[in-house]
Order: C-alpha cells, then sequence, then structure tokens
C-alpha cells in the first residue's frame, strides 16, 4: 500500500490513480479533510482498490505520526511513501530581496522538512518489514537554475526557496539511499518539468520555446515514473533522481 502526501492535488490524485489501478490501496494525507474523504471515494469507485484519506498537516511531527500509525492500522503495512506534498503560500513569489523570513520557514517546511518527518515516521514500519520504496518529488529547478526569461511579461516567478528546498530534497534522497541501502528500503527521487495546468500565454510559448520537445508535460505523464520507482521493476535502484522534463535539463 502506498501513503501519498499532497494526496488531492493534481499530481497526488494522479499518483494514486495509477498505483489503484496496478493493485495498490492508497493513504492520501492532505490538509483539507473534506476533500482528502472525496478523493479517496473517487479512489474507490474508480479502481476498487481501498483508499483512506487522513487530514495531515505534514510540516507537524504530531499529524505525520498519526498519519502512519492510521496507515498501518488500515493497511497492516506501508510499502510506499510518496512525498509529493509542497506549499505557495500568500507572497510565494515576492523577490528575493523583499523575501520574508516567515514565509520562507514555511514552505521550507512543507517542501523539505516535511519530506524529513514522514521518511523518519515510516522509516520503523519499512524497517520491520526489510521492504519499503520512498519516492520524493523535487523539480527541475532542484537540478538547475530557473531560465528567468520565462517569467517575462508574466506576474509570477519561481523564487529562491522553491530551488532550496527542491535542491534539499535531492540531497535527502541520496543520503538516504545509502543509510537505508542494506535494509531493503530504496529511495528514489522524481524530477517533473513544468506540467500543463492551463498556463496561458506568454508563460506557455517562452516555456514551450525552451524545451527540446517544444511543450509541457501532460499530467499523466508522471505515471510510468511512479509505476516504475514503486515497483520491483525498480528493485536494483536506488539513489536516483529520474527526470521527467522533456529534456528541459539537457540544456
Amino acid at each position: 500500500m502506498a501513503v501519498i502526501t499532497g494526496g488531492t492535488g493534481v499530481l497526488g490524485m494522479e499518483f494514486a490513480k495509477v498505483l489503484a489501478e496496478h493493485g495498490a490501496n492508497t493513504v492520501l494525507a492532505d490538509v483539507d479533510a473534506t476533500k482528502c474523504s472525496q478523493c479517496a471515494e473517487e479512489i474507490l469507485k474508480a479502481s476498487g482498490k481501498r483508499s483512506l484519506g487522513v487530514r495531515t498537516d505534514v510540516s507537524n511531527q504530531e499529524d505525520v505520526a498519526s498519519l502512519m500509525r492510521s496507515a498501518e492500522e488500515t493497511f497492516g503495512r506501508i510499502d510506499i511513501l510518496i512525498n509529493n506534498a509542497a506549499a505557495q503560500p500568500p507572497g510565494f513569489c515576492t523577490a528575493f530581496e523583499e523575501y520574508p523570513l516567515d514565509l520562507w520557514n514555511r514552505v521550507m517546511a512543507v517542501n523539505l522538512t516535511a519530506q524529513f518527518l514522514t521518511t523518519r515516521a515510516v522509516a520503523p514500519i519499512m524497517l520491520r518489514q526489510n521492504r519499503g520504496s520512498v519516492i520524493n518529488i523535487a523539480s527541475t529547478y532542484g537540478v538547475v537554475g530557473p531560465n528567468q526569461h520565462i517569467y517575462e511579461g508574466t506576474n509570477f516567478n519561481t523564487p529562491a526557496i522553491y530551488s532550496t528546498s527542491k535542491a534539499g530534497v535531492l540531497g535527502l534522497t541520496r543520503y538516504l539511499a545509502t543509510y537505508w541501502a542494506e535494509k531493503g528500503i530504496r529511495v528514489n527521487s522524481v524530477t517533473p518539468g513544468g506540467v500543463f495546468r492551463g498556463h496561458t500565454d506568454p508563460f506557455l510559448k517562452n516555456y514551450c520555446q525552451r524545451v527540446p520537445m517544444g511543450r509541457m508535460a501532460k499530467q499523466d505523464e508522471l505515471r510510468g515514473a511512479i509505476v516504475y520507482l514503486a515497483s520491483d521493476a525498480s528493485s536494483y535502484v536506488t539513489g536516483h533522481n529520474l527526470v521527467v522534463d522533456g529534456g528541459w535539463t539537457v540544456w
């Protein structure tokens, strides 16, 4: 079974759906209790696989501990953890020179510290099983610096906290991969490129001109990466960052 943080978001639901289609029960963790329940019901109806929605603030260690207890008590085990939660609070795109420390800390708490909390909390369960797959969702901007030109003519940008936190995700992934390599727990990351969510010009044009494949990703194009890293198809893969970006980081 799989625990997915940020489970009710666009990508979180894609991950839950594809894992359910491949036979996994799922736990969707997110901050909106009603939406968690609704999305879990949607997964059940679509796939016939059990799904549990658990209201969770992933930056709160008591919430995270409760999440893992609920998941294990309900399903008896946890085989997969997908650390997908991310934060974009009001003011997220503030210029670096004016970025408030409290905002920086709020984003870091969800984007990176939460991955520490959730993975630490699931560790005793996976260690008892001598088996587990942790998949951390990173970003191209954890691999390379942002191309500032794609934001020309728009009213938003990618702030430094995003790049910094996502680079930290890659560092945590590599550390834990070696730390648990002989314990049966594999730790990998997926780095998506830009995923199309109704973007309009000029950002869409600017972005697509800088991608070798000439377009943004469709949200279902990350499904294969998730299934691969979650399954025994990747049984000899750990510490890997699987980049799904249409070639963005090649240039």
